[in-house]
């Protein structure tokens, strides 16, 4: 029988490099109109999706939800499944990268000050 803990000892890492694998979409239209909003702002991850930081949150939960869900049932073919999910799919891991590089870039003195005038603006 296949174990989660054997199955963790694998290297989980991601390959990363110097590019983002998330970042802020149409910020500048978005202020534009005067739509925009620093803590639930539009992302985009790199080759996959376009997503609120609200909704990429509830979809990786739910992801992760649905691994545990089926690792509780215990047979060996949610084990496979799961591990698949994990490890061999890599979005989960893309998506939580690419809501870390978001998390990072709005943390920036740049990104601070864009807010601040953004906020003074209106």
């Amino acid at each position: 029988m296949l174990k989660l803990k054997d199955i963790l000892k694998e290297d989980l890492s991601i390959k990363t490099t110097n590019k983002p694998a998330g970042y802020i979409y149409n910020w500048k239209e978005e202020m534009k109109e005067g739509k925009f909003d620093p803590k639930n702002p539009t992302i985009h991850i790199v080759g996959l999706a376009v997503y609120s930081w609200d909704s990429l949150c509830k979809s990786i939960a739910g992801q992760l939800e649905d691994v545990a869900k089926r690792l509780r049932k215990g047979f060996d073919m949610d084990v496979s499944y799961s591990r698949q999910r994990l490890i061999g799919n890599d979005v989960v891991l893309y998506k939580l990268k690419a809501l870390d590089d978001v998390r990072k870039e709005l943390n920036t003195s740049v990104w601070k000050r864009r807010i601040t005038m953004y906020k003074k603006k209106r």
